[in-house]
């Protein structure tokens, strides 16, 4: 295995972008996390759309942790269930989404009920993007508010 250091030390930021995070399923589990709120691993599991397997979703919420993508805390409500929180670097991440789902509504056919729902943060609206933002950091770093479900649609933001 490559030492991510040296690695990190001489690549371009584009190719090391690709290298670290070029994987169909961390942008799946970030908006899973992100956007509905699941942060249990069943959660994720169980209601992705794209039906990640049980192995990758445990195997990319650890490198994702490894990334600082993430991070995990013990639920109070059950003794064994890890829920998994967006540090600062994960937040900064879903803008990125937001651009991806733009390029994709663009030039390729993508669920027209998707697009209508992240079409107001792709349309240049900065205003709407910053709130975005601070209410992820509001319920993943300082943990003060819990979300409703579908929070970061423009209404209720």
């Amino acid at each position: 295995m490559l030492n991510l250091k040296i690695v990190e030390e001489e690549m371009c930021p584009i190719g090391l972008a690709g290298h670290l995070l070029i994987d169909k399923w961390i942008p799946i589990i970030i908006r899973e996390i992100a956007l509905f709120d699941r942060r249990g691993f069943n959660e994720i599991l169980k209601n992705n759309r794209e039906g990640i397997s049980s192995a990758s979703l445990s195997s990319r919420l650890h490198y994702m942790i490894q990334l600082d993508l993430l991070n995990v805390q013990k639920s109070d409500d059950h003794a064994q269930k890890k829920l998994y929180f967006l540090t600062e670097a994960g937040i900064a991440f879903v803008p990125i989404l937001f651009h991806l789902a733009s390029w994709t509504a663009e030039f390729r056919n993508p669920s027209p009920e998707f697009v209508s729902r992240t079409s107001p943060f792709h349309s240049g609206d900065d205003d709407l993007k910053k709130k975005l933002l601070e209410r992820l950091h509001q319920i993943h770093v300082t943990k003060t508010i819990e979300p409703t479900p579908l929070w970061w649609l423009a209404d209720n933001l």
